[in-house]
This record gives C-alpha cells, sequence and structure tokens, in this order.
C-alpha cells in the first residue's frame, strides 16, 4: 500500500494512503510551491515538481477508509500583547520628562541666603601712620617760619586723609555648593574733610581659588554733607571680595593720591601734595 505524508506549508502534516488522494490534496493546495511529500519508500521531503518526475502507479482504491485522526498538537501562534501607539508614545514622553527633571534636579545650582556682607577698605600700605606735629616742625624749622593755619591745616588732612576719607562696601550674601554669591553691591564714601573732593576710583576685587578679578566705580564731586553712594545689580561670585581706593583728587586741598605711588614728588613731609 502507498503511504504518504502531505504538508501544504501550514503547520499540519497528513498522512495519504493512496496516490489518487495526494493529488487530490496537491490540487486543492493554494500554493503548490509550498508542498512537501515525504514518501516512505524513499524517506524524504520532495516537492510536487520532483514528485512529477517520477509519475506514482496509482493502485485500485481500497474501500474507503476513514483516516486515523492527527493526535499531534498542531502548534498555534502565540500572540503578542499590542500596546496601542498612544501608550507608547506618552509612556515615551513621561521617561523624557523623568530624565530632564533628574538631570535638572542634580544640576541645578540652589542658592541659600547668607548673612550681609560690610566690610571698610583697609588702610593702603603707601599711606602710613605718620606724626603731623612732627612734620610741621620739620617744615617751620627748614623755612625758618611759622605755617599759616590754612597750610597747617591742609596738610593735617593730606597725610591724615585714610582717617578722613572712609570707604565702605555693603552687599546681600548667598551661598551654594559652587561656593559664594553676592549680589545689590552698594559703595559709599564718607567724606569727613571739610572740602569738597573732585574725584575718586575705587576698586572692586572678587576672589575666587586664590586669583581676582576686577572692576572699577568712579565717583565724582564727593560733598563732606553726606556719603557718597554708588550701587552694583551685577552678581558677582568668588571665595570673597575687597575694595581700595586707585585715586583721588581734591583741589580744594592740594591733594593727589594713587595707590601706584609712594609720593608724588619725593617729599615724603608731605606725600599726597598737587598743586
Amino acid at each position: 500500500m502507498e503511504r504518504y505524508l502531505f504538508t501544504d506549508g501550514t503547520n499540519v502534516i497528513r498522512e495519504v494512503g493512496s496516490g489518487q488522494e495526494l493529488q487530490t490534496l496537491i490540487q486543492s493546495a493554494g500554493e503548490p510551491s509550498k508542498v512537501r511529500i515525504w514518501v516512505f519508500s524513499t524517506s524524504e521531503w520532495i516537492t510536487v515538481a520532483d514528485l512529477n518526475k517520477h509519475p506514482l502507479k496509482f493502485v485500485a482504491p481500497p474501500k474507503p477508509t476513514v483516516p486515523a485522526p492527527d493526535t499531534r498538537q498542531t502548534a498555534k501562534p502565540v500572540r503578542r500583547a499590542v500596546i496601542p501607539g498612544f501608550l507608547k508614545k506618552a509612556s515615551f514622553g513621561m521617561v523624557s520628562v523623568a530624565a530632564i527633571f533628574l538631570v535638572y534636579n542634580f544640576t541645578r545650582v540652589t542658592w541659600r541666603k547668607a548673612s550681609a556682607l560690610s566690610i571698610i577698605a583697609e588702610r593702603p600700605f603707601n599711606s602710613p601712620v605718620v606724626n603731623v606735629d612732627s612734620i610741621i616742625e620739620t617744615i617751620e624749622l627748614l623755612r625758618g617760619q611759622k605755617l599759616d593755619k590754612i597750610t597747617r591745616t591742609n596738610l593735617r588732612i593730606r597725610n591724615k586723609w585714610p582717617d578722613l576719607v572712609q570707604l565702605q562696601l555693603t552687599a546681600d550674601r548667598d551661598t551654594s555648593r559652587e561656593g559664594l554669591r553676592y549680589h545689590n553691591l552698594e559703595f559709599s564714601i564718607d567724606n569727613s574733610t571739610g572740602y569738597n573732593i573732585d574725584n575718586a576710583v575705587v576698586k572692586l576685587n572678587v576672589w575666587k581659588d586664590n586669583e581676582a578679578t576686577t572692576d572699577t566705580i568712579h565717583f565724582d564731586n564727593i560733598t563732606y554733607a553726606a556719603p557718597a553712594k554708588r550701587r552694583i545689580e551685577l552678581a558677582h561670585r568668588g571665595d570673597s571680595i575687597s575694595v581700595s581706593f586707585i585715586s583721588i583728587r581734591a583741589k580744594a586741598f592740594n591733594f593727589c593720591y594713587s595707590s601706584e605711588k609712594k609720593s608724588n614728588y619725593g617729599n615724603y613731609n608731605d606725600r599726597w601734595y598737587c598743586r
């Protein structure tokens, strides 16, 4: 008896007991090119084309028999869970937002308010404390005459100016993991000489890792009636800040100070005299 196995390319394999039945299945197949036939006499799978090269010898069909049911389980394709497109987009968006939020939190600088700052400029190194009475006596001895009252007063002011012209800086201060931040800086010059000062230049040093960046602030017509003030809104970041005078000029008492000079005319008895 002829025996074959037949499959049309699906997972179902049928056992065929005659060549006629086999031809019937071949003709009913949707895609003959996918048909494979197992010939028991040859023990191999062949195509329809291979089968046609060796025509089958049909024998008289036996009495119809009911083929034994195929007890093998047909593999069923597993259906994957499908996530709707809008859920995919929403999930991706939420992940992106979360990532941005985490990066922002780790990189954001959080400033906390610290105590306010108030500093007074230190006395310049090139303007040491002197004995003005001794200077007056020396000048009078060299000239052989007494100095008049105005000359004495002006000489005292020029040599004691760090005690009479006070520079002060106030600022709000914040702190964070990056250091300190200074803002709302206000500079004031309190002139107690009794004369108007024509102009002054102030230096602001912002120190960071032992290096300084410098800004300059200019004052004009500084009276003795009230402190002259200048405000800077720009914030500065650094470890510390300091202020000092770069120059001061007052024609009223013949005064010219410069932080870059030891004295104007080499006259150490009256360091900052100028016309």
